[in-house]
């Protein structure tokens, strides 16, 4: 069966056309949730449920030659909500930041580091925000968190390094020490 066939299909409301779907996309929609969720699998499984019950409730929106990228985009729209979702703080862990080992944070519980990284973050532009925690917390190479966030690694990059700086000055004036933090590296 045709995309088109599939499409015109799927607008009649054929159970038959969804089956089709499911069996042609699954691999793709799977993999685009797998990336962003990363050990995450029972959430992976139910978001791609979720990606084509929408697709099915909004199957009159399909055109031939988009479906593909259509639920793509579902699926990477509802795991980064999934992620927002779950991380209402953003805990970054401190050895990512090299905080210094000498410094207040040793005075400072878990939570209190957490508040104050959080706040740090919070004062970042929202792609920048994000671009960040991908990287840094979820572990994704720059490369990685680029292509996810359809960015040109350049700019990734220099993303990285903008809110580095930015973060080392924000947490200065919570008191944490400026020798380590200015030890942080460009990523490659």
């Amino acid at each position: 069966m045709s995309e088109e066939q599939l499409v015109a299909a799927l607008g009649r409301g054929e159970l038959s056309a969804l089956e089709e779907l499911l069996d042609r996309y699954t691999p793709y929609v799977s993999s685009v949730a797998a990336r962003i969720l990363r050990g995450r699998q029972a959430d992976v499984e139910e978001l791609t449920a979720d990606v084509f019950l929408a697709a099915w409730e909004n199957r009159e929106k399909l055109r031939p030659g988009q479906v593909k990228g259509w639920l793509g985009a579902v699926a990477r729209n509802r795991a980064f909500n999934l992620l927002r979702a779950a991380r209402e703080s953003l805990p970054l862990e401190e050895d990512a930041l090299l905080l210094e080992a000498d410094g207040p944070d040793r005075e400072l519980d878990k939570k209190e580091t957490a508040r104050i990284i959080n706040g740090a973050l919070a004062q970042l532009d929202r792609p920048q925000r994000e671009l960040f925690v991908r990287h840094y917390y979820y572990g994704h190479t720059v490369q990685e968190a680029a292509l996810a966030m359809e960015l040109n690694l350049s700019t990734a990059k220099s993303w990285l390094r903008r809110g580095r700086e930015r973060l080392k000055i924000i947490l200065e004036q919570e008191g944490y020490g400026h020798e380590k933090a200015g030890d942080l590296q460009a990523d490659g």
